[in-house]
């Protein structure tokens, strides 16, 4: 597992590089949360962000107006691995961890547990996980709701979007 900061101004690079090592141009995105809540918020708007910033098309599915949540999860993904058979399957999602975690990337190989932070029992899913911490542990701070939060979130979207873009961007050249 990789773990960067969205606040080291090298880190950003070093995480596409990583995130294009681990990924193809046959790439599908799953990012899981709701808007409803700014620190489960952070998938929805990483997949708005693709969407809005991607120069050739991505297949995107997790927006603001189109959550991926606990609800809908297996058949969403079921529904992904039916349509994109061949290709690798990006989970992005919000994670908690200590103080000094807030604002960093995780890059993992074999997908990501979700729901792990508000102790849901879901299955794991997708083939690369890209989690970025936006909260304490604790069930009280993920559902916090302050301008701070919001900004952090903000804040690690788009990181996660411009990283995913650049190594989008370089997988298609090379093909």
């Amino acid at each position: 597992m990789l773990e960067v900061n969205i606040r080291n101004p090298h880190d950003k690079q070093l995480f596409a590089d990583a995130f294009r090592q681990k990924t193809n141009a046959n790439n599908v995105y799953m990012c899981i949360g709701t808007d409803k809540v700014f620190s489960d918020s952070l998938g929805p708007r990483v997949g708005t962000l693709l969407n809005l910033q991607m120069s050739s098309p991505l297949f995107v599915y997790g927006l603001c107006d189109q959550n991926i949540t606990a609800e809908n999860l297996c058949e969403s993904y079921d529904f992904i691995r039916t349509m994109h058979p061949d290709s690798k399957i990006v989970v992005v999602d919000a994670g908690v961890g200590e103080e000094m975690q807030l604002g960093k990337v995780q890059l993992c190989d074999g997908g990501i547990l979700p729901g792990a932070a508000t102790n849901k029992n879901l299955p794991q899913i997708g083939d690369v996980g890209i989690v970025g911490i936006v909260a304490e542990r604790g069930m009280a701070d993920f559902y916090t709701l302050n301008s701070s939060k919001d900004k952090l979130v903000g804040e690690v979207a788009q990181f996660i979007a411009d990283a995913i873009l650049y190594a989008e961007k370089a997988n298609s050249a090379a093909v």
